[in-house]
């Protein structure tokens, strides 16, 4: 087996997904400022969202313990299950329950049309990451919330709801990948995980993002609302763009929409992982080598990377990496491939220690070169085990299904990657592939743009590396009214930068002035204040 086609060791990873970094977050960030700005506005909030509280039989309230929902949070919100039928072609069919919350705006005179907020994966909790982190750590929610309530979908077959395709073997085989046990792409845990939904009757052929389109309408109509907008992150932005698809087809009223970190409805972004994340490391290096003390203190950062990835494909370098929740040591070899998928891990999120410092990926990668791989072994930790409770069997049926609407190729879409990532690429989207014929799911149409004049606001973050600026561009392009920023020095994901950015109270604004007005372009000036910012050391 040659370097280039040796697996990598070191957990596969999920591309399309916005995960918290919640060890590093600042304790008082989670328990102190944030839970008092929900406790000063929580009863007047309340008193206003009772009287409008119009659900319908389609609704069972929970207790918000019951989704983990933090307390301060779960005083100024509803939450309950939404049933929904499992295949909206057939209403009098199966059913499904997919876990709602519902937080209450602020406001004494809130807006009658509230923001659903959809969560990426395909597979990620809503609630998890967005409702139990998200809105109690970041101030981004939270200014929303004063002129309009929050709704939150956990998408079908999702942690909180039912069923939750999750799939435990996914870990067992990350820890084999690692080890170097099994090869990268073998599908065959996905055999047993298939084996156990076909016993509990689960239909995957039903959990696709048709469907969970029609589920956000759904929802809309039992909490009573007859506008709504909509909010969507990573893979979010692919639903969203089906949300509008299905504009004229429901009852509640589509106002506005943001798409976050926008993915093209006709690429496999898996296939595509080594020209976004070849596209983002390029942006990270130019802005490095464009402010003086990042060029004087980390120079020639192209040239170290690309020299230790084909150094670690010479010559593996031994790891220990440690499993998150078991905290069990578990030896590996580093290759380039791996190298890579840290580097990834870093880009998604790529503030030092979620704070407003700015990004240490240039001080990583000096480090790298001088054989200081410690970084890589956290970041490689990360997903050696779901701790975030993502649903595998979620994000495979949903990513079969849309086979037939990949018409495009990375290479028509994106500049050439760096040689050294081409096999990069390659692994990711035949690892896809060959769980897909194990699947063997119902093929839906291609997706078509329709209701192309409902008002949107496309976000990029110029160091995403899995959906990048040229794919909110091409989005845009479809849409009528489309109003498109780009966000230097902010990765996958540009509406949750860590409170103290300048890029944080421009986003705020932006949003904020969109949703007021979504029919006008709304105030970007902020943009021009905004450097990328790095730590130097």
């Amino acid at each position: 087996m040659t370097a280039a086609s040796r697996p990598a060791r070191g957990p596969a990873r999920s591309l399309l997904a916005v995960k918290p970094a919640r060890a590093l977050l600042p304790r008082f960030m989670l328990l102190g400022f944030t839970v008092g700005a929900f406790l000063a506005g929580g009863s007047a909030a309340h008193a206003a969202s009772v009287a409008r509280a119009k659900f319908s039989a389609a609704w069972q309230t929970v207790d918000c313990k019951t989704f983990d929902v933090p307390a301060a949070v779960a005083a100024q919100s509803d939450c309950g299950y939404v049933t929904v039928p499992e295949e909206h072609a057939l209403p009098k069919g199966r059913t499904i329950q997919l876990a709602v919350v519902r937080i209450r705006s602020t406001s004494k005179s809130p807006a009658a049309d509230p923001l659903f907020v959809e969560q990426g994966g395909p597979g990620d909790s809503t609630i998890g990451v967005i409702v139990n982190w998200a809105v109690p750590s970041l101030p981004e929610l939270q200014a929303v919330l004063k002129s309009r309530d929050l709704v939150f979908v956990e998408e079908r077959g999702t942690r909180y709801s039912r069923p939750f395709l999750s799939c435990p073997e996914y870990d067992a085989k990350n820890i084999a990948i690692a080890k170097g046990e099994i090869a990268y792409t073998d599908p065959i845990w996905f055999k047993t995980c298939q084996a156990r939904f076909k016993a509990q009757g689960i239909n995957l052929n039903a959990f696709n993002t048709r469907e969970n389109a029609a589920d956000v309408y759904a929802v809309a109509d039992t909490l009573g609302y007859r506008t709504f907008n909509y909010y969507g992150v990573s893979y979010g932005t692919l639903l969203g763009q089906y949300v509008i698809a299905q504009a004229d087809k429901h009852k509640a009223k589509l106002r506005s929409v943001i798409l976050d970190g926008v993915v093209r409805p006709d690429i496999d972004f898996n296939l595509a992982s080594g020209h976004t994340l070849s596209y983002a490391l390029r942006n990270l290096f130019h802005a490095c080598a464009q402010d003086q003390a990042c060029g004087q203190a980390y120079p020639n950062l192209e040239q170290k990377f690309l020299a230790i990835v084909d150094q670690l494909n010479q010559k593996p370098m031994a790891l220990t990496l440690t499993t998150p929740l078991s905290k069990r040591a578990v030896m590996t070899q580093v290759d380039g491939n791996a190298f890579a998928t840290a580097l990834l891990v870093a880009l998604l999120r790529p503030y030092s220690g979620n704070t407003a410092r700015g990004t240490s990926i240039p001080k990583y990668i000096q480090a790298a070169s001088q054989g200081n791989l410690s970084w890589v072994a956290d970041n490689l930790s990360t997903d050696l085990e779901s701790s975030d409770g993502s649903a595998k069997g979620m994000y495979h049926s949903v990513l079969c299904a849309r086979a037939k609407s990949v018409q495009a190729s990375p290479a028509q879409v994106l500049p050439p990657p760096f040689p050294q990532l081409v096999a990069w690429g390659l692994r990711e989207g035949d690892m896809v592939e060959k769980v897909c014929a194990i699947l063997q799911a119902e093929l839906k149409p291609p997706f078509v743009y329709e209701n192309t004049d409902i008002p949107t606001l496309v976000l990029n973050g110029a160091y995403d590396p899995v959906t990048p600026q040229p794919y909110g561009d091409a989005v845009a392009r479809n849409l009528k009214n489309a109003y498109v920023y780009t966000f230097p020095g902010l990765g996958h994901g540009s509406f949750f930068p860590p409170p103290g950015m300048p890029a944080t109270d421009c986003v705020i604004q932006i949003a904020t002035d969109f949703l007021a007005k979504p029919r006008q372009a709304p105030n970007s000036s902020c943009l021009t204040q905004i450097k990328p910012l790095f730590v130097v050391e």
